[in-house]
């Protein structure tokens, strides 16, 4: 039987090429590491993100804390802010206002108050049905009628908008005439609006809107990657890691250690990478979402485990005594700059998220507060049980 070809047969060109190939990867995956932090991690101090931070990156959700004071939703934001202002990523209560269709036509044929009072009622009746639990809320609008609560009943509001009753308001018409002037279909801004399900992350209430799922009890989060960075990702991946783990795999084929250890090791890599890919899609799902997205970690562990072994293992099967030698000083070397780096950088970095992360909610309600009309209380219906407010 002929003898196989092993690394430590390769001239010591081809060594070197292997072994800076090898390093590079391992260094190129750790930057990766590094994203992970910056892209999907909390910013709270921690170095890497954390089990509920993958949930809420891919699944969307988030655990429901029923001492959180409920947050506002995107739109209560914008369409709550300061109607003499511009529009900008924050504010579009102008688009009620001077930038809306026919206001200076009725202030030119009436009282500015008036009419001003008018739109602040169309903003009121906005707010209160963004109020409104998920299942109420999607129903209001596709049903193109909200009941106004008590007290915003015989309030000023447009009366274009309002049904004979006098109780009732066209939501969605009234939607459609403040918001879609710029953000309907291939409209001047970004994001369309002109489908309920292009509308609807932008009414998502945390805290509020419980979701039933494995794990729960949940709340939907704005956090969740979009389909389309989704796609981007996965084609990513699927393409340039796939590629590099193949070759990291192939070069772990031609070690001499046990064929047994060999095809085991070899392809994990690849095999881990496809279902951390695949757990990505699955965490979607709307019940089993939160376990796939937790799942992402074991896998995701598995592939940087694996590549790690795949490194090390083959540089040190490569070379004899003197070449392992010169590896173990080069391992030194690149431990010591990374302690220095974690000194001098990481930990300062870390340490500073900390530092900031506590204040960050109470700043942001005592804005929110400020800047948008306190919500009417949860309801108790079918779409959910009733959430305590939080007191002033």
């Amino acid at each position: 039987m002929a003898a196989r070809f092993t690394l430590r047969q390769l001239p010591l060109p081809a060594k070197l090429v292997v072994s800076a190939f090898l390093i590079s990867v391992g260094v190129g995956y750790f930057s990766a590491l590094v994203q992970l932090h910056m892209q999907h991690g909390s910013r709270d101090g921690n170095p890497l993100p954390t089990p509920d931070d993958v949930v809420e990156h891919f699944s969307g959700l988030k655990r429901h804390d029923p001492a959180a004071p409920p947050a506002v939703s995107k739109m209560e934001g914008l369409i709550n802010g300061d109607p003499e202002g511009g529009f900008s990523k924050a504010n579009m209560a102008i688009a009620f206002y001077a930038k809306s269709t026919g206001y200076d036509k009725e202030i030119k044929a009436g009282d500015k108050e008036e009419v001003d009072a008018r739109r602040d009622g169309e903003r009121k009746a906005l707010t209160a049905w963004l109020s409104l639990p998920a299942a109420s809320r999607k129903k209001a609008f596709e049903d193109n009628a909200l009941t106004l609560p008590a007290e915003l009943q015989g309030k000023p509001i447009t009366a274009e908008y309002l049904k004979d009753d006098g109780k009732t308001v066209e939501v969605q018409t009234l939607f459609d005439a403040r918001c879609l002037k710029c953000h309907g279909e291939g409209g001047s801004n970004k994001p369309e609006m002109h489908t309920y399900a292009k509308l609807e992350p932008l009414t998502i209430r945390p805290q509020l809107d419980l979701v039933d799922a494995v794990g729960g009890p949940w709340v939907r989060s704005t956090k969740q990657s979009t389909l389309e960075g989704l796609t981007q990702s996965t084609h990513a991946h699927l393409l340039s890691f796939s590629m590099l783990f193949a070759l990291t795999g192939l070069t772990f084929a031609f070690t001499s250690y046990h064929g047994l250890f060999r095809g085991l090791l070899g392809p994990v890599v690849l095999v881990a990478q496809l279902a951390d890919i695949s757990c990505w899609w699955l965490a979607r799902l709307e019940y089993y979402g939160p376990a796939f997205a937790q799942a992402i970690l074991l896998t995701g562990g598995v592939v940087g485990l694996g590549l790690a072994l795949q490194i090390v293992l083959s540089l040190f099967n490569m070379y004899g005594t003197k070449g392992k030698a010169v590896l173990l000083l080069l391992a030194l070397a690149a431990t010591t700059a990374f302690g220095t780096l974690v000194v001098t950088v990481i930990e300062p970095t870390l340490r500073a998220e900390r530092l900031k992360k506590p204040a960050e909610p109470a700043a942001k309600a005592v804005a929110a507060k400020a800047e948008v009309p306190a919500a009417p209380a949860a309801p108790v219906a079918a779409d959910g049980p009733k959430i305590p407010q939080a007191k002033d």
